[in-house]
Order: C-alpha cells, then sequence, then structure tokens
C-alpha cells in the first residue's frame, strides 16, 4: 500500500494468515467431529456435541457400517434424518427418542445413544429413522408405531451380526 510502511503490511499479513489458519482448524475440527458428510450419497448429517462424554466416533462407524452393510437403511437415514443427538433423552441409556413435533416436518433430528458401542448404535439409528419415516408418511403419534420400528431394528441386527 502507498504511503504505509513495509513493517505495517507484514503486520497485517500475519494476523490475516494466523486468522485463517485459525479459522480452516476451527472448520476441520467442526466437520471432522460434528458433521456426517458423505458427497457420493448426498448425504449431510448433523451431530450434536454429547454433554456426558460419548463421542461422536461411534455415530460416525455406525453410519458407515449402514452404509456398507445395509445401503437401503442408509439411504432411509440420509434421506429423513437430519441432526443426531448422542445424549440420553426420553429412551434413556442405551435407547434413543424421534419427537412428533413441526421441527421434525423436514429431515428430522434423532436422540441416539451409543452407550452400548457400534451394532446397538446402528440399530437404535435404524429405529429412530423408521419413527421419523412414519411421520413423514404422516402416521398419527398415538398409534401403535412401536412394533413396526422394533421390527426394524430387529431385522438390522440380525443381517450385520452373525450368531455361530
Amino acid at each position: 500500500m502507498l504511503g504505509q510502511p513495509a513493517e505495517g503490511r507484514n503486520t497485517r499479513w500475519a494476523r490475516r494468515a494466523v486468522l485463517g489458519v485459525v479459522v480452516a482448524v476451527a472448520v476441520v475440527t467442526m466437520v471432522r467431529y460434528f458433521v456426517w458428510w458423505d458427497v457420493g450419497a448426498r448425504c449431510v448429517i448433523g451431530m450434536r456435541p454429547s454433554l456426558v462424554g460419548y463421542d461422536n466416533t461411534t455415530i460416525k462407524r455406525a453410519l458407515a457400517t449402514l452404509q456398507s452393510g445395509s445401503p437401503e437403511d442408509y439411504r432411509k437415514v440420509c434421506a429423513h434424518v437430519a441432526t443426531i443427538n448422542p445424549n440420553p433423552s426420553c429412551g434413556g441409556f442405551g435407547g434413543g427418542c424421534f419427537w412428533h413435533s413441526e421441527g421434525n416436518r423436514g429431515r428430522a433430528s434423532i436422540d441416539v445413544s451409543t452407550e452400548h458401542g457400534l451394532i446397538w448404535t446402528v440399530a437404535i439409528i435404524v429405529h429412530e429413522t423408521c419413527h421419523a419415516i412414519q411421520y413423514h408418511e404422516g402416521r398419527p403419534p398415538w398409534f401403535d408405531l412401536e412394533h413396526e420400528c422394533y421390527g426394524e431394528d430387529d431385522r438390522i441386527l440380525r443381517a450385520l451380526v452373525q450368531f455361530e
């Protein structure tokens, strides 16, 4: 810049470079820990931070397991789920929850516990996605919808786990 000493220009450039690096690290951290992003399947799912110490990597591993182990279930999750909350809620520790609310009219938010490991987390994701599909199809919440969703999580458990 005209009329400014080279030292001032260098200081501003250094500040911008440091700020750029900080922003890049923040973005990479956010995507790494709080977003499932599958470009090929056009699937983006946000993950809330855990308040009780559960790690979102179990949810990411569960989504990757669905992606390779049951592509049809994976497509359903991508189509119907926008956000996964790993914190215990109405399902308590070891379960999950889907809330019938206007906020879930589009792609829904589901609550999923990761307490019992990978395969159980996969089953909970499939189960709660089943409720999201029921809701998106317009089925009433007071109708007995659990039976169908328990059948879905049982099916995925049997498909992914081989008994010897």
